[in-house]
């Protein structure tokens, strides 16, 4: 009777199991939009999210992975560490740690699945920081990477043509900010245009900022011109953007002027991103149109030989 009664319970258990096991591999929300363009590519999103937690603390995000190719897709979720870069806003560092690495605190709920064309997968990431976490900013990245599913493949090397790759990558930054008592420092290091003398617009200006922290900063500027008089005829907002702890990033904005001429000054207000403090910097360039000067030369140069031509042609005699 009990032989009986535990194969009862067994036979039970592998029913449920068999039952259960769709939706706990399930562990993603896909929507199917069947108007969906072919693009030839696919979208993830957000790709940026920043985070404020306290050690111990964990939180779930979700990134949406929209596959616009005309195929199916197998997407695989990597996570890597990231870190500055003197040309590019980051770097990805692949197997290497980062001097500030997050890796190991990121899970995504599943690391590998398909999507058909028009399909959009809701994604949970959940981050987890560990109880002796040190105050400071911890930086990876989720990546979502890409490749024709097995029967797509088999079109592919018969010749079908596509603009995806047969392997392509999508990054999700993660900027978490351990709670605590963290260094926050940084400043404006110049502001410079790429000429002195222009001959036409735009005027190109770089700010150069340099994180000396421990935490990523998001400083942001305004940019007044001033004409030779002293008079404000221009704005140039540049939008807040991040530069790693312990990292210059140069950050480029274009003044586009067509009709523009004579001496100008420009004055830079920076942000650092922290306590509203405000590092200012002002440079001075020219604008002279040698094209306009040469055109207005020459119609002057021509009117005065018109003139002489006429006064020495036709006597202009006074009456008596």
């Amino acid at each position: 009777m009990k032989l009986f009664r535990l194969k009862k319970i067994i036979q039970g258990g592998i029913i449920l199991l068999f039952f259960v096991m769709p939706f706990i591999a399930q562990a993603i929300e896909i929507q199917n939009y069947d108007n969906m363009p072919v693009e030839g590519d696919f979208v993830l999103g957000p790709g940026k999210i920043e985070l404020f937690l306290d050690p111990g603390e964990s939180i779930t995000r979700d990134l949406k992975i929209t596959n616009r190719t005309g195929r199916m897709l197998t997407i695989n979720i990597d996570i890597e560490d990231f870190t500055g870069d003197p040309n590019y806003s980051t770097q990805l560092l692949g197997d290497e740690q980062g001097p500030y690495s997050l890796r190991d605190y990121i899970k995504p709920e599943i690391s590998e699945f398909n999507l058909s064309h028009g399909e959009r997968a809701s994604l949970p990431v959940t981050i987890s920081i560990p109880e002796d976490a040190s105050p400071g900013g911890l930086y990876g990245a989720t990546i979502a990477r890409v490749s024709p599913a097995s029967e797509q493949e088999e079109k592919i090397a018969d010749g079908a043509t596509g603009n995806v790759g047969i392997v392509s990558r999508l990054a999700t930054l993660f900027f978490v900010r351990v709670k605590g008592d963290i260094n926050e420092s940084g400043y404006l290091k110049s502001f410079t245009t790429d000429k002195k003398f222009y001959k036409q617009g735009p005027v190109n200006f770089s700010i150069v900022y340099e994180n000396t922290g421990s935490v990523h900063l998001n400083p942001y500027a305004t940019i007044e011109i001033k004409n030779i008089t002293g008079k404000k005829i221009d704005t140039v907002d540049v939008a807040p953007y991040f530069v790693m702890p312990g990292f210059i990033r140069n950050r480029s904005v274009d003044w586009h002027k067509k009709l523009a001429f004579g001496r100008y000054t420009a004055i830079a207000s920076v942000n650092r991103g922290y306590n509203n403090l405000v590092d200012e910097a002002k440079i001075t360039f020219w604008i002279i149109p040698l094209k306009v000067i040469i055109i207005s030369l020459s119609v002057i140069l021509l009117l005065a030989v018109l003139i002489w031509w006429f006064s020495s042609k036709f006597e202009v005699k006074r009456k008596q």
